[in-house]
């Protein structure tokens, strides 16, 4: 925190504010600049890259540590430090200084932090910016709250016990900013994984709720509610009533909160690149939210990215949207007709969010008048159509035509029109339009006078002139001050020329400012008059934006599914993944046409499990990623890229692709990776599709193959999930041969001499070859290396030993295969001494070598460990 000010008058009253508002950055109007003091002011200096100064001494000599920005530049200041994660109060003067006794008073009139700002300017993009409550409870379900308040959009549910299932619930949302509603039994580890979770959301403190309002009707969960839920609303409405209290009364729980939905988690949604990147350096790599992002709006655009964070698992819900898309897809060209009318469309909800607000400005609401109108053409062409799904649309749109005809009443014609004055347009309030004839009259007196002077005295070069500190002038350059009239009043004296006043200059100067100050005051009182009949259409707006966001995201679907030919999913509630030629919805765009389509077959009952072997860079990760994400399309209501697809409903997806530590938090790889793991078995269910790239490559590896042929079982014979599961044991292609819901598949290469064709083909059976030196060849690695490489490779392929177990559970039997390690059952049986002894090559073993080989086999044969086979 910052240093304690000393004590003058200003840094008293500084202090008193920032005491006021504890985790909050003082922006502190002085003059012309906002300041802040102390530490603040380094914070301040370091983040915004100004200049630190100081303040004079103080009545002890100390020299105070001072950076502010210009007012005039205060939005773009407040949109960098809140994009940092940084809470700022801005403090202004509310008294006129020139009638101020004594000090300024000052007070604080606008909170702004990352999760309720509303200003266009500061807001990151057209996405959701939502501010999350979470209560972690010692027993029993969690709960949290989400809002979005630029939007009015609030929703809110229950979460698994624990601080994993919680944080797990509120990934798709994404949060800016997490409010802990109370402090759990377990705060530091909530605290790290929403932290590792959402690393550039701010965590706040949990809010003081004693003597809170209760939470207002239209926010408060129905039906049976856990209470950690209820106490999560009620923390994120204390805080959003602290920050933004105006905007509270507009919001509204979501008719989408009880809506069945496909959970997917922080991982997968990273996994599957939903909507980032995995790579957080490049995030220009494309995403399915960036390849399939047809929409015109940003209500469409929001919209598209909520409905890809948040498939649906509501199989009505799901065919609804379905039939709207193939409505469109059918209407051919009209389609981009309807795109065309929904183009000028602004974001409504956020338009009359900034009313309540209050920091609306005027073309925004002239833009919302046209926006209304093109609502209107919109409805019309969904009623033209004659088709039932869309006229069902067309139902739902409110064009608000009352706002729209007081609109067009208040407002000038064109944007163009308005500067800061006036706000209304000609004949709309008579008393401004009194006051605004009063000013131009006096201000054509000054011209005439202006001309009047000129020609008295014989100057041509005599000009009228104004500014803030000497009002209205005439200005007389040096050469011609002699002929100077004599009812001139000396001003100002510049280095080039004098400034003169008259008696009927100061006259029209009195009435031009008090028209102009009365105008001012007037225009604000009629302003905050006319916010407040606004503000009635407030939910009609909100409504009518969603709307307008379902309309254009489902018709960015249509245009997607049209342009490139994709066909309506069959999603029913069975448990059958059935894909004919589908394609990776990402990279069938990136790839134009290249990319190779493949069928997926998968089952809760015969066929649930899939374990896919074949060679590095062959396509195994990304037939996964194409399967994840033909689910989450297909359930998001959007068209697939496949010749046929059928998707059994599923409630949740789990992935774990790729490998990752937390060191600094004392995890290792394998760490995390067995962490994650434990994660999906403990959530998945018969409805959930599991995605495994990898189990167990992180230890050794018998026990990495231990812990992976343990993990099929169980997600086959205790869970009974749909699973695919991508390896480079191969001996579990043979443990396979149990598990009757199960069954091999590769990844299909061609080898011609040493090198590798990657086919990329989807073919039934295993594999027992990786190809790790031919794929090590085409990474560039030395031919020395490569060379030593095969011969060790020669080594283990003719002295490995694979694990097999039959469907009749038969004991495991020694089977020779490609295998890297030993099986401890068949390094006591002689063939496996003699096969390592026939692969050696002692012509190519030093003295060392030979003796180590020898030691590590005695020690064997005594009861040791599993020896090195090299």
């Amino acid at each position: 925190m910052a240093e304690p000010a000393t004590a003058t008058p200003l840094l008293e009253q500084y202090e008193r504010v920032r005491s006021a508002h504890p985790g909050h950055l003082v922006l502190f109007r002085v003059g012309d600049f906002y300041e802040t003091f102390g530490d603040d002011a380094r914070l301040l200096s370091r983040e915004l890259e100004i200049v630190l100064t100081a303040r004079a001494p103080d009545r002890d000599g100390a020299r105070v540590p001072m950076a502010g920005v210009p007012h005039h530049a205060l939005e773009t200041y407040l949109g960098r430090l809140v994009r940092k994660g940084y809470k700022v109060a801005v403090c202004d003067q509310v008294e006129d200084a020139r009638l101020a006794k004594g000090l300024v008073r000052r007070e604080v009139t606008r909170v702004v932090t990352p999760g309720t700002v509303v200003e266009e300017r500061i807001l990151p993009g057209p996405d959701h910016n939502f501010l999350a409550s979470v209560v972690v409870p010692a027993t029993g379900p969690s709960g949290f709250a989400v809002v979005d308040v630029t939007t009015g959009e609030w929703f809110d549910g229950a979460a698994p016990p624990g601080v994993e299932g919680l944080v797990a619930a509120i990934a798709p949302f994404a949060p800016r900013e997490i409010v802990l509603a109370t402090d759990p039994p377990r705060l530091e580890a909530l605290r790290a994984a929403l932290h590792r979770e959402h690393p550039g959301a701010r965590l706040e403190p949990a809010p003081a709720t004693e003597a809170s309002p209760p939470l207002p009707e239209a926010l408060a969960p129905t039906g049976d509610v856990a209470a950690a839920t209820l106490v999560a609303a009620a923390g994120l409405a204390t805080y959003v009533r602290a920050a933004q209290p105006r905007l509270l009364p507009f919001l509204e729980r979501s008719a989408a909160s009880p809506l069945a939905r496909l959970a997917l988690d922080g991982k997968s949604l990273r996994h599957l690149e939903i909507a980032a990147p995995m790579n957080p350096d490049d995030p220009t790599s494309p995403t399915l939210l960036s390849t399939w992002d047809a929409t015109v709006t940003a209500p469409g655009r929001r919209t598209l990215a909520f409905w890809l964070r948040h498939p649906l698992a509501d199989l009505p819900a799901i065919v609804r949207r379905q039939e709207i898309v193939g409505a469109l897809v059918e209407r051919g060209a009209e389609l981009l007709g309807l795109r065309s009318e929904l183009r000028p469309v602004l974001d409504l909800s956020r338009i009359a969010t900034r009313v309540a607000g209050r920091r609306v400005q005027p073309a925004e609401l002239i833009g919302l008048r046209e926006s209304l109108g093109a609502v209107e053409r919109v409805r019309a062409w969904l009623e033209r159509t004659g088709v039932a799904p869309l006229q069902g649309l067309a139902a739902g749109i409110d064009p608000v035509p009352r706002l729209r005809r007081r609109l067009d009443e208040a407002l000038p014609a064109e944007v163009g029109s308005i500067g800061d004055a006036p706000r209304f347009r000609p004949g709309f309030a008579a008393d401004l339009d009194a006051l605004a004839t009063a000013e131009r009259d006096a201000v054509a007196a000054l011209e005439a006078l202006e001309r009047r002077e000129q020609s008295a005295s014989g100057i041509r070069g005599l000009k009228l002139g104004y500014n803030q500190v000497f009002g209205y002038y005439f200005e007389i350059t040096r050469p011609n001050l002699d002929r100077a009239p004599a009812h001139f009043r000396r001003k100002q004296t510049l280095a080039q020329a004098e400034r003169f006043t008259t008696e009927e200059l100061g006259h029209l100067e009195e009435t031009i400012l008090a028209a102009r100050d009365r105008r001012g005051d007037l225009e604000a009182e009629q302003w905050e008059r006319f916010l407040v009949e606004i503000e009635a259409s407030i939910p009609a707006l909100h409504r009518l934006a969603r709307t307008v966001g379902e309309l254009d995201a489902l018709g960015s679907f249509a245009l997607v599914a049209q342009e490139r030919g994709y066909v309506r999913p069959l999603v029913d509630n069975g448990t059958a993944i059935q894909i004919r030629d589908g394609r990776h919805p990402v990279l069938d765009r990136t790839m134009e046409g290249r990319f190779v389509a493949n069928d997926v077959e998968l089952d809760a009952g015969a066929g649930r499990m899939i374990v896919l072997t074949g060679p590095n860079m062959s396509g195994k990760s990304t037939y996964m990623r194409q399967i994840g994400l033909l689910v989450v399309l297909a359930q998001a209501g959007a068209f697939v890229p496949a010749r046929y697809a059928r998707i059994g409903l599923v409630t949740a997806l789990y992935t774990r692709m790729g490998f990752t530590d937390e060191i600094g938090r004392g995890k290792s790889s394998f760490m995390v990776e067995m962490a994650e793991l434990a994660e999906i078995v403990g959530a998945a269910d018969a409805r959930s599709l599991v995605l495994l790239d990898e189990i167990g490559r992180g230890t050794s590896t018998f026990d990495g193959l231990a812990i992976a042929w343990a993990t099929l079982r169980h997600l086959h014979d205790r869970i009974g999930c749909r699973t695919v599961v991508a390896t480079h044991y191969h001996q579990l292609t043979e443990l396979v041969e149990s598990l009757p819901g199960a069954r091999n598949a590769h990844l299909a290469a061609r080898e011609t001499g040493d090198q590798i064709v990657f086919l990329h083909r989807l073919v039934p059976g295993s594999t027992d070859r990786s190809y790790g030196v031919h794929v090590a060849r085409l990474a560039g690695l030395p031919p020395e290396l490569l060379a030593e490489a095969e011969r060790s490779l020669r080594r283990l392929e003719a002295s490995g030993v694979g694990w097999t177990e039959t469907r009749g559970g038969k004991a495991p039997v020694a089977r020779y295969t490609q295998a890297v390690l030993l099986a401890e059952e068949a390094i006591r049986d002689p063939p496996a001494i003699e096969s390592a002894i026939r692969a050696l090559d002692p012509e190519r073993m030093t003295p060392m070598e030979a003796l180590a080989f020898l030691t590590e086999w005695r020690r064997r044969l005594a009861g040791g460990g599993p020896p090195d086979p090299a």
